[in-house]
């Protein structure tokens, strides 16, 4: 993992990503800077670039980072073109250790659109589904409703640890 590359932009804007995240329209070039310039400022955002050894291929992170209650919400995408080759899987395994071993949290969690099937990954990896919460973003003229889940340090330990 390293820096943000400056390709996330587009690739937030892609379809294919946009329609999984909550971000409402298109994220234009101010919008991008003022994000990038929060995450400087911001020690509850910690946002990193993932790479293949040459390419960027996507961005991760944490975002409301709690540490006197040891929680996250956890960010992920991977540029188009790079999906299904197995990066978010690698990107999201070292981004728990990191937020386990590193920060000492104790508790990453996410929302998941229906039917993203992301989900399916996220659940392969260890987390738990802990609730669905109905109706909760408006996207593309209707009503989605979302899972809440997450990972615990004891689960995260249990199996890569």
């Amino acid at each position: 993992m390293s820096m943000i590359p400056k390709m996330a932009r587009d690739w937030r804007n892609h379809p294919s990503i946009r329609r999984w995240c909550r971000q409402v329209g298109y994220i234009n070039e101010q919008q991008q800077k003022d994000w990038e310039e929060r995450i400087q400022r911001d020690p509850t955002i910690q946002m990193f670039g993932i790479s293949n050894g040459h390419d960027f291929v996507g961005v991760c992170g944490l975002t409301s980072i709690n540490l006197y209650h040891r929680t996250a919400e956890f960010s992920l995408y991977i540029g188009p073109e790079y999906q299904k080759k197995g990066y978010a899987e690698k990107a999201l395994k070292e981004l728990l250790r990191y937020a386990f071993m590193d920060l000492g949290l104790n508790n990453v969690w996410g929302e998941v659109l229906e039917s993203n099937p992301a989900l399916k990954l996220f659940k392969k990896i260890g987390f738990k589904e802990e609730g669905f919460l109905r109706e909760m973003y408006y996207k593309e003229g209707k009503m989605w409703g979302c899972h809440r889940i997450s990972i615990l340090k004891s689960e995260w330990v249990k199996l890569y640890g």
